[in-house]
């Protein structure tokens, strides 16, 4: 009997966990006994499942023997007939395989039979063009004794292109016939008939080049037609035989040679620290013969063969000259005399670009040369980076305290900056003349533009360096002073600030130098870039002029308000006791107290400067003229409560009393009247001198006061009139 799978303890889960099972009894508030109990009951039950399932399958292995019966005879009737298809698949694929071995053995021989066909084919075809090669130099050579007038000399030039149109075709047949005895015959043979074509054009090219040179040198300007269209129709076979190059160092050995060897060869000391004269007169002998010989024969080959120009340019007359160049003058792209090889460097870019020039070639040929090989390496010797180096050093030993100005800059030349420009520092003067010797014609090279311009923010930084430093020992060395180091401060502090406008126009002016490109064909956004770039390296040093000026205006506050409290101090004794009138007008010592910031600012040029010093002295001054003023009045508080607690006969006795230490003590107001005590006439006095500061600064002076000053205005108010 089948047990019901749905009645199952929870111990016959297949996740039962037994120590889990525990806890939840427990929890539950189970003991141990009854727990055990429980899982003696769920073992009871488990062995009678298991003694079930064992009488079920018991019966049905005891009627397995009845299920299989007859089976066996059932595969034998199916076993004999699988055996027999399985024989006659076995025959059927060994006589296709029999077949296939004699179809494939059929193929073969054809195939072999087509290539001895093919290589028969080839071989008579190799033969005839052979011939015929043979046949059309033969023929060339006669045309060639019948006379040197161009007919003729088409003709024969005609024998000799279809002669290098055979012999390529039979050249292609040997490479692709591989290494056949007949094939290595014909490859023999071939090249007697490539030498005496070689010989054939070779002596033509150097028969007309010679003729050439022959009718330039006569002073014909632009060369006879038909001997151009020979000469193309002769280049044009060497294309077809694939031996261009052969014929470009013809033309190199035999026409540009002997005048370059002539003209570069024989130097003295291989080009180092050559004399630009001498070496300009070989450029310009060189142009006139590339402008009276080279020019006119490419012009003339491309009318017949278009593209020649450029070909003949770049790898004929480039190369060759170029070549000889760097060979015979190789210490000519040394930097041991910068100033020669600065002229040196720009003569050899004029002659390039009045090279090219000459030419003239067609857009789509003018990137030949300079994409040429013997073109880049030529710019490529130019040791640029050692020139700058170079540089760089003369001016850093120039501008530098710790370098040897005297070699390369003088007194005579700072004085004259300071005089031209109106500077006052030799700090100032020298980054000047530096700047301006970075971008000096003598100096400057077009492909160093970015190295110069690191050069100038290097120098505006060490100006900014120096200049700090100098301000900064100025105001250590003269912290005790009073004014002595104000002129020394302020012609920094100028020159700072010129140096700034002096770099931006500068920049301005040497725009036309710059390299342009094709998105910035006027260097508008590298000059703006460089100048924000020199903006930010002055940031520093604008930071250095505020500290400068703010010492300055530090002195002066010190130094005009040195007597400010012995000025009220006179203005208390003047009335008292005294029986004086009330006053109505300042102190003249409040018009004096400006005296040294007038000093000055006439010594001042920069609107700038004089704004910042006038605000921070104005400041300074009312901050002062108000502190001691309040001590004034609450002295004079103090004094007047303690004579009235002595003497106790006055109404304010009780103010002064409750507040004896208020500048303005309750119940004081002046306003609209005269005052008669000699207390009132002192705080009426001292009222009308910080009035009369205060007007002189936002009046005169443009400026703005104090905090304290403005406090102390208001609270003053009541001793007005």
């Amino acid at each position: 009997m089948r047990a019901d799978v749905s009645s199952k303890p929870q111990s016959q889960h297949p996740a039962f966990d037994l120590e889990q099972f525990a806890e939840t009894r427990l929890g539950e508030g189970k003991d141990l006994d009854a727990l055990h109990l429980e899982l003696s009951q769920q073992l009871i039950q488990v062995r009678r499942e298991l003694h079930n399932l064992i009488d079920l399958r018991y019966e049905d292995f005891l009627g397995l023997s009845s299920s299989v019966a007859g089976i066996d005879m059932t595969i034998n009737d199916i076993k004999q007939p699988l055996t027999d298809l399985s024989a006659q698949i076995s025959e059927v694929h060994t006589e296709l395989a029999s077949k296939l071995e004699r179809i494939d053995a059929r193929i073969a021989y054809r195939q072999a039979v087509r290539d001895k066909k093919h290589m028969l084919r080839l071989f008579i075809d190799l033969s005839q063009l052979l011939d015929r090669v043979n046949a059309v130099l033969s023929e060339a050579e006669q045309q060639l004794c019948g006379g040197d007038n161009v007919g003729a000399l088409t003709e024969y030039l005609k024998s000799l292109e279809r002669a290098a149109g055979e012999f390529s075709q039979a050249r292609y047949f040997i490479e692709k016939g591989g290494a056949y005895p007949f094939i290595l015959q014909a490859a023999e043979r071939m090249q007697t008939q490539e030498e005496r074509l070689h010989a054939a054009l070779d002596a033509f090219l150097v028969s007309r080049i010679d003729e050439y040179v022959l009718a330039q040198s006569k002073g014909r300007m632009e060369p006879d037609s038909a001997h151009m269209g020979l000469l193309a129709q002769c280049l044009r076979t060497y294309t077809t035989v694939g031996e261009y190059d052969r014929a470009e160092a013809l033309i190199r050995e035999r026409l540009v040679r002997p005048v370059v060897s002539e003209t570069f060869g024989g130097q003295p000391g291989k080009g180092m620290g050559l004399d630009p004269a001498v070496l300009g007169s070989m450029f310009q002998t060189t142009l006139d013969f590339i402008r009276q010989v080279g020019a006119p024969l490419a012009r003339g080959i491309s009318a017949h063969l278009p593209g020649c120009a450029a070909t003949l340019e770049a790898h004929v007359f480039w190369r060759e000259i170029s070549g000889t160049i760097l060979s015979a003058l190789p210490l000519l792209f040394v930097p041991g005399v910068p100033d020669r090889f600065h002229k040196n460097y720009l003569a050899a870019c004029d002659f390039v670009r009045q090279f090219s020039a000459l030419f003239n070639t067609a857009d789509r040929y003018s990137d030949l040369l300079a994409s040429d090989e013997s073109y880049v390496e030529f710019h490529r010797k130019w040791q640029l980076s050692a020139y700058f180096s170079i540089r760089k050093k003369q001016l850093t030993d120039a501008i530098d305290p710790r370098g040897q100005p005297e070699s390369v800059l003088d007194q005579a030349a700072v004085d004259g900056i300071l005089g031209e420009l109106g500077l006052s520092t030799q700090l100032a003067a020298r980054a000047i003349w530096a700047l301006r010797r970075c971008w000096a014609e003598d100096v400057y090279l077009e492909p160093l533009a970015p190295w110069f311009w690191q050069l100038t923010i290097q120098i505006i930084l060490w100006y900014q360096h120096s200049a700090s430093d100098a301000l900064k020992l100025l105001i250590r060395s003269n912290a005790d002073e009073e004014l002595t180091a104000v002129d020394q401060l302020l012609a920094h502090v100028h020159d700072m600030f010129a140096l700034k406008q002096l770099c931006s126009d500068h920049i301005d002016s040497i725009r036309p130098l710059l390299p342009t490109t094709e998105q910035a064909p006027d260097a508008s956004s590298v000059v703006d870039g460089l100048k924000d770039a020199i903006s930010q390296a002055f940031e520093s040093s604008d930071d250095s002029a505020a500290g400068a000026i703010e010492h300055i205006s530090a002195t002066i506050v010190s130094a005009s308000c040195a007597n400010l409290a012995s000025q009220l101090r006179r203005t208390t004794s003047q009335f008292r006791h005294t029986n004086r009138a009330a006053p109505k007008a300042p102190s003249a010592f409040v018009s004096k107290l400006f005296a040294e910031l007038s000093a000055v600012e006439l010594k001042i040029t920069s609107q700038d400067t004089l704004a910042m010093l006038r605000t921070q002295v104005c400041l300074g001054i009312s901050r002062e003229i108000a502190r001691v003023s309040i001590d004034a009045l609450s002295t004079i508080s103090k004094t007047e409560a303690s004579l009235h607690r002595l003497r106790k006969t006055t109404n304010r006795a009780s103010h002064l009393d409750q507040s004896n230490d208020l500048p303005v003590p309750p119940g004081v107001d002046l306003r609209g009247t005269t005052p008669a005590s000699d207390n009132d006439k002192i705080r009426r006095q001292i009222w009308l001198d910080v009035m009369e500061t205060g007007r002189i600064i936002t009046d005169s002076l443009n400026a703005t006061t104090h905090e304290d000053y403005e406090s102390l205005a208001q609270l003053i108010a009541p001793l007005g009139t």
